[in-house]
């Protein structure tokens, strides 16, 4: 049987409030085939105008098997 196939969603993830409404901002940054690659992508972006405003802990890495679902029967 062969391995599954991973890859990586690079995210960056912070919270907003605006005229007294709460919500979560997400940007996708991109998808990669190794852990690496996101942490990488990480250290060139964290300086950058708009992403420096933000902790780093703001990116976030999730790991994703390919062909796998993710959604439950029901929403």
């Amino acid at each position: 049987m062969s391995k599954p196939r991973i890859i990586f969603a690079l995210y960056h993830i912070y919270d907003r409030t605006f005229d007294n409404v709460d919500w979560r901002e997400f940007k996708r940054i991109g998808i990669f085939s190794t852990k690496k690659q996101c942490e990488d992508v990480i250290e060139t972006m964290k300086d950058s105008v708009g992403f420096r405003d933000y902790p780093v802990t703001c990116f976030k890495i999730f790991e994703y098997e390919v062909g796998k679902t993710y959604w439950r029967d029901e929403f």
